[in-house]
């Protein structure tokens, strides 16, 4: 069967439903029976192409959030700046003093937060508890292979 116009019509009155989405109310609103209404979602994919839909909806949406994710963080990148700048102004003319450099700190890490840098530093160490490894042969495997790899990467 060849989709026409009046299917076209029932699949996008049947995907405006959202969560109220049956076929019954297809029927209904088209005047044919609920068994032509099935084949017609069967014949013509309609669950498909509600994922298709629903999918390019959500990467439209996302694509607009990100876009406005990325405005914001720009204007407050120009706008932290404009601080910073001034800020420099007033203490090269005299007019402001350092009492608490916290403050110009507090801007400079708000500055590598907005570009996805990090603030702060953290050394992370890891020990092995005095475990017998030769009762764990995959983790003796795992390490000696991780082992094997780290010299032959300092060898290239």
């Amino acid at each position: 069967m060849k989709e026409t116009l009046k299917h076209r019509q029932a699949f996008n009155f049947y995907y405006a439903l959202n969560d109220t989405r049956a076929l019954p109310q297809v029927s209904q609103e088209f005047s044919v029976s609920l068994v032509t209404a099935k084949r017609w979602s069967k014949e013509f994919n309609w669950q498909t192409r509600i994922e298709k839909r629903d999918s390019e909806n959500a990467k439209k949406i996302e694509a607009k959030v990100d876009k406005a994710i990325v405005n914001s963080k720009a204007d407050y990148r120009t706008l932290i700046n404009k601080v910073v700048k001034k800020f420099e102004e007033k203490l090269k003319a005299g007019k402001i003093r350092i009492d608490k450099p916290e403050d110009l700190s507090i801007m400079a890490k708000l500055d590598l937060l907005m570009m996805g840098e990090a603030t702060e530093k953290k050394d992370v160490t890891y020990r092995l508890l005095d475990t017998d490894i030769s009762k764990y042969p995959k983790v003796k495997n795992a390490i000696s292979v991780s082992s094997e790899d780290d010299s032959s990467e300092k060898d290239a």
